[in-house]
């Protein structure tokens, strides 16, 4: 989970540490240079996507996780190629569900 691009913060050697995450009662051990917080804020959000995908279908776990994904790949994507056409209301409404986990 090593960050890419170049930015103020990869000048600096970050160090990369590992972090234990959980998602849906799974330890998953990664190496990262990003935040261990904001890390651990990810996989409650991924967590929180997949359970609510499940709650909603039948969808068994693996099912669920890549919905999952599908849908975040789709908010990013539609954020980074049309950032214009993203409402403040739907701003607004991502801001509370990511902060909400």
């Amino acid at each position: 989970m090593k960050r890419n691009g170049s930015g103020a913060a990869e000048q600096e050697e970050a160090e990369v540490r590992p972090v234990t995450l959980k998602v849906l009662g799974h330890e998953y051990r990664v190496r990262s240079d990003e935040d261990a917080r904001h890390l651990e804020k990810v996989a409650e959000y991924v967590d929180g996507l997949i359970r609510e995908i499940r709650r909603g279908s039948a969808a068994d776990p693996q099912t669920a996780a890549v919905m999952a994904a599908l849908t975040i790949a789709s908010d990013l994507l539609q954020v980074r190629d049309h950032p214009q056409a993203v409402s403040q209301e739907r701003l607004r409404a991502l801001i509370e569900l990511v902060d909400s986990v």
